[in-house]
């Protein structure tokens, strides 16, 4: 596994990002005919018929540019100058103003603050009727030549699948932090008897990752027995289950607003159980070879599929031949979400679909609905892959009622249904020539299994 970066690398990757970003807003600049671009950083929201407020989630544009998560915020991009930067803040007794360290990436701004919204937009500068506006705080009343201009947008993220060195190190070390936790979650696991129940390992990960809830990248997954069956469990039971079968964990972290998408299926035991954890990794790990420049990754997806029906097949949990399996469909049932996504500023990142500049772009398969990335690899795409297996109730009851019941070997399914599923997921870096793994080698550091 690499070094951590020292402070002085840290600052040429930034420099050459910022240079990399400055090039993707000109020419979008130039495609949209605009002058310049204002970002907003969004404001905080407050509860309805309360006051107080809901977690602040930043504007991916606005950190794109900066690792600053500022409500109430703005960033100035004109083609040629410097960015200039303004912070609203009110100046009260109840919450600490913003602070903004000399660091790696402040000399590369012009920072203001002003004290309301309301003067924001004034140091802002005028005229701005040629600028276009990013982000949910502007509005038409605001006099912007565009908000959220759909072309500009489909332009930007086009652009934003190729991460730069800096975004690439930024996922690294939110890889590094997520790891932290997988372990922490994984040495709790082994205590006898396992006694921990999810809202418990949620919190032995958090504090290991040195991370809140509302730090997180998305809300963690974590989903002991039959619950690792249901795709975005939440529900974190406060009450351990009275048998420890297995557990799926999909947590991840975020470092200078990059985000990690990591996930590990662990057992209590069981022989075949651990023998399908072992195909499925040996699965992911050819997928993740397979992440290369040219690929198609509908085609990736596509060969996730083959490679699940030899497994259903392998574990004699289908009673038909492999090709049968995935001809006929089968393996959707088991496997019924893509492949993966981009990853990067949000953790399912934006442009998945787009294969040109244009607004529309490839849309995914009628038979893979749920597929989030079409595009052909490129170098410079940082993905997810994460494959499942997952005995999923009312889908496995919709085949069991339908013409290929008989293809099923239900014996084999009752017996892994109370272990709901497995899901290993990985983030993975496409280069020149290959992929890089960027959640392996931090795991691997940290004693993952």
């Amino acid at each position: 596994m690499p070094e951590q970066l020292s402070l002085d690398s840290w600052v040429e990757l930034y420099s050459d990002h910022l240079e990399e970003w400055s090039r993707r807003f000109t020419k979008a600049c130039d495609a949209c005919k605009v002058d310049g671009i204002i970002v907003f950083s969004g404001t905080e929201k407050q509860k309805f018929r309360d006051d107080s407020g809901y977690p602040f989630f930043v504007e991916p544009y606005f950190k794109a540019w900066l690792p600053l998560s500022s409500p109430n915020s703005a960033l100035k991009i004109l083609p040629g100058e410097t960015p200039l930067l303004v912070c609203a803040q009110k100046i009260d007794f109840w919450y600490a103003p913003l602070e903004i360290p000399v660091n790696f990436w402040t000399h590369h701004f012009e920072i203001r603050f002003v004290e309301s919204m309301a003067l924001l937009l004034g140091e802002l500068g005028s005229p701005i009727a040629n600028l276009a506006a990013i982000g949910e705080d502007a509005n038409t009343s605001m006099g912007f030549s565009s908000i959220n201009d759909a072309k500009l947008l489909a332009y930007l993220d086009f652009y934003r699948a190729f991460k730069t060195p800096y975004e690439v190190a930024c996922i690294e070390e939110s890889n590094r932090i997520s790891a932290t936790g997988h372990a922490a979650v994984q040495t709790a696991l082994t205590e006898e008897p396992c006694r921990r129940s999810e809202f418990d390992l949620n919190q032995i990960y958090c504090s290991a990752t040195q991370q809140r809830e509302a730090d997180l990248p998305y809300q963690n997954i974590v989903a002991l027995n039959e619950h690792a069956s249901i795709l975005h469990y939440q529900n974190m039971d406060r009450t351990p289950p009275e048998e420890f079968r297995s557990f799926l964990l999909d947590a991840g972290a975020e470092f200078n607003g990059y985000a990690s998408d990591v996930t590990r299926t662990h057992s209590s035991g069981l022989e075949l159980f651990d023998a399908l954890i072992s195909s499925m990794d040996t699965v992911q790990k050819r997928l993740c070879a397979g992440a290369r420049s040219g690929v198609s990754f509908v085609a990736l997806n596509d060969f996730a599929h083959r490679l699940l029906a030899d497994v259903l097949e392998e574990h004699k949990i289908v009673s038909c031949g492999a090709e049968d399996s995935y001809n006929l469909g089968i393996t959707k049932i088991f496997l019924p979400h893509g492949l993966g996504h981009l990853l990067g500023l949000q953790v399912h990142d934006a442009g998945g679909h787009l294969n040109t500049l244009e607004e529309t772009g490839i849309p995914p398969p009628d038979e893979h609905p749920f597929l989030r990335l079409t595009r052909t690899l490129e170098p410079g795409f940082v993905i997810t892959i994460e494959p499942g297996l997952y005995f999923i109730p009312s889908l496995l009851e919709t085949l069991r009622s339908s013409s290929m019941k008989n293809m099923i070997n239900w014996n084999r399914v009752d017996v892994l249904m109370p272990y709901g599923g497995i899901r290993i997921e990985d983030n993975i870096l496409v280069t020149d020539t290959a992929s890089r793994n960027l959640s392996r080698p931090a795991l691997l550091q940290s004693g993952v299994l």
